[in-house]
């Protein structure tokens, strides 16, 4: 028997990437897929998750995990990205970059979601009008910010906002709560288990302005960064697929 094996690959100009392990990486270099961290694709829910509940095995390794970090701060191959946004450094990044205004805010992004914030920021203007919530909410907010050539925190790999793709919603106060994961562990080790009603929290009706468009929120993730939005409109792609693909229950013997 023959054993077939399914390589994934595109093109950008005339680099070829190579899907290996769950990195994307230049066809040439794809033979050391284990030096670097995964791409992270994963299930992002339309709805508010519930708290997630570990047993203490799972919670054993998560903490592991996060000093292994420490230790060994991880990276991901940033070929991909750079190629695809034409941003391989910081001077080349801030060639493409646009200022726009979101909500009486000025945002600095990259030129390919110039339009995606518009729309968010028009869909913003017309909720503060109508729903006032929203409005003391954006009163609240003492900047937006977008564009920050940095590493994600204790790696060595690129932020989003380093490529312009994330934005920030910074509060004038926090009032007590909880908005970033490695912050809160300094109060509680297992970040995971604090309630939502002890984290800052962005309303719906503005989480969902930005869903429409393409970004992600991070108040919905494991490691939470309640603060953050990043533009992933595949990520939200399939979680829309997911959710208009009807259950088919086994049929009864």
């Amino acid at each position: 028997m023959l054993r077939t094996t399914l390589l994934a690959a595109l093109r950008i100009g005339d680099d070829w990437f190579a899907w290996a392990h769950g990195r994307l990486m230049p066809e040439e270099e794809r033979a050391r897929w284990q030096e670097f961290d995964a791409l992270p694709f994963y299930r992002y829910p339309l709805d508010m998750p519930p708290l997630p509940e570990l047993d203490e095995q799972t919670a054993s390794r998560l903490r592991q995990r996060v000093r292994d970090n420490q230790k060994n701060p991880p990276r991901r191959n940033e070929a991909f990205l750079a190629a695809l946004l034409r941003a391989p450094g910081r001077t080349e990044t801030e060639a493409r970059l646009v200022s726009i205004e979101v909500a009486g805010f000025t945002v600095t992004v990259h030129e390919r979601i110039k339009e995606p914030l518009n729309l968010v920021g028009k869909e913003l203007g017309a909720l503060r009008l109508a729903d006032p919530g929203v409005d003391a909410f954006l009163k609240g907010i003492r900047e937006m910010n977008g564009y920050n050539y940095r590493f994600v925190e204790r790696t060595r790999s690129r932020s989003l906002h380093s490529y312009g793709l994330a934005v920030d919603l910074i509060p004038k106060s926090y009032k007590g709560k909880n908005a970033y994961w490695m912050w809160a562990m300094t109060g509680t080790p297992d970040w995971w288990t604090i309630p939502y009603a002890k984290r800052w929290m962005i309303p719906q009706p503005v989480i969902q302005a930005f869903e429409r468009q393409g970004f992600v929120w991070g108040g919905k993730w494991l490691f939470f960064d309640t603060m953050h939005f990043e533009y992933r409109p595949e990520i939200l792609l399939l979680a829309r697929q997911k959710a208009a693909t009807p259950t088919v229950s086994a049929p009864q013997s």
